[in-house]
């Protein structure tokens, strides 16, 4: 009876202590998958807030375009002048006096251009205008040869007098001046889109200077705004970005200019008409990947094909094509030693969907922000899921040009062969962790 009652005290014992054990992994278990619920609704609801706000975001950029243009265009001066700037700083220059001198000294270089090509300029341009009859008609007869020999009627393509006769009959004026109605309501509409973004872009200077006198500030400002935990962090992407953006421009700008000088010179040592209109468009196209020195060849070919010359159409185009292989291989890979590394087809692709969306200014940023969208996603992806260090998710993104070390004598087997340390970059960077 004892025996029986002390066994069934303890099995009772054991009984309360294993319920005791089961409530309490319960209440462990429980709250956990509230905190899952908790989690996956906070998920949902941010999902769904960042949408709305990105959606309100890019309503709002619709309703006040109007800034987008000026703001890029200072945006770009800011990315050209600040070097300068900085430079002043470090010989304890204030950056008020440094933003002036900066701004004077490009002023004096933009007047100095245009003082050199701006007769040079018109005075091809007034050629143009005189023997634009005369290309159009040899044009015509090229296409009125080429339609005879296919079996298409001549008279289809009107030469420059039928197009004087046609005007000159009593019985067209009706039309001509229903055309000329048109030609005056669309010019209106374009001397009017033309002031409109001449007013806008005499902003970019003003709103530049401004930038760069705050953009210490700004730099501050952003990183006091940012969680302690991630400040070293954004810090050091925001770096890697300010450098690789600023590479890009300022090595594409140069490069275009460098284009432009060596078109204008190679169609003037083959004494082409309108060199130097060929060589400015060839120089400003090239600030679009893979479009200045198609445009310019194939201008240059149509010019030395109209003027009858074959053999000056031949060399016009392998000028053309010198040119671009030594860009693309020297010119280039000197110039922008820091680069962002994407593909062909990506850089189309951005092409295509930046003209789509915001016409020559899309085109013209579309790939600096496509590079600065793959260094932040590219560094989020490879450091928080495949758990690389900051250098090695930057090694993956950006790439450097190796500088080539001059005058020493080295071995190969002993020494390197190229100097790789890193390029001064647009700030201090802050200490790395991994």
């Amino acid at each position: 009876m004892d025996g029986g009652g002390v066994r069934f005290g303890h099995l009772r014992a054991s009984t309360g202590g294993l319920d005791h054990l089961t409530g309490t992994l319960a209440r462990v278990t429980f709250p956990s998958a509230v905190d899952r619920l908790r989690r996956l609704a906070l998920l949902i609801w941010t999902t769904i807030g960042a949408l709305i706000l990105f959606a309100f975001l890019v309503w709002g950029a619709g309703q006040v375009r109007i800034i987008w243009l000026p703001l890029a265009f200072a945006a770009g001066l800011v990315i050209l002048l600040d070097p300068i700037v900085r430079a002043f700083e470090r010989i304890l220059i204030p950056r008020v006096i440094g933003s002036v001198f900066a701004f004077a000294v490009f002023g004096a270089f933009l007047a100095a251009v245009v003082a050199l090509i701006v007769p040079v300029v018109r005075e091809q341009a007034a050629a143009f205008g005189q023997t634009l009859p005369e290309l159009y008609d040899r044009s015509v007869a090229w296409l009125q040869g080429v339609a005879a020999d296919v079996g298409v009627d001549p008279e289809a393509f009107w030469t420059s007098e039928r197009i004087r006769e046609w005007i000159a009959d009593p019985a067209n004026q009706e039309a001509i001046q229903g055309l000329i109605g048109g030609f005056g309501s669309g010019a209106g509409r374009l001397l009017r889109g033309v002031a409109e973004v001449v007013a806008v872009v005499g902003l970019a200077p003003v709103l530049a200077f401004y930038m760069l006198l705050d953009l210490p500030r700004s730099r501050r400002l952003m990183l006091e705004l940012t969680p302690p935990s991630i400040r070293d962090e954004v810090a050091y992407v925001t770096t890697q970005v300010g450098r690789a953006l600023g590479a890009f421009v300022r090595g594409q700008l140069l490069v275009a200019i460098i284009v432009g000088v060596l078109s204008s010179l190679g169609l003037w040592l083959l004494d082409l008409p309108f060199w130097l209109l060929i060589g400015i468009a060839a120089g400003i196209l090239n600030l679009v990947p893979f479009v200045g020195p198609f445009v310019g060849g194939a201008l240059a070919a149509i010019v030395a094909l109209l003027e009858g010359d074959f053999t000056k159409a031949v060399l016009a185009v392998a000028i053309f094509t010198a040119i671009q292989q030594t860009d693309n291989h020297i010119i280039t890979p000197m110039v922008q030693r820091t680069r962002v590394r994407l593909s062909p087809l990506v850089i189309v692709l951005a092409l295509i969907a930046g003209g789509s969306v915001a016409g020559l200014l899309g085109v013209l940023v579309a790939v600096p922000a496509v590079g600065v969208v793959r260094i932040i996603a590219g560094h989020l992806w490879r450091t928080r899921v495949l758990g690389e260090s900051w250098e090695q998710a930057s090694e993956a993104m950006i790439e450097e040009t190796p500088r080539p070390e001059g005058r020493r004598r080295r071995r190969l087997q002993e020494e390197k062969l190229f100097d790789t340390s890193e390029l001064p970059s647009l700030e201090e960077e802050p200490e790395k962790q991994p």
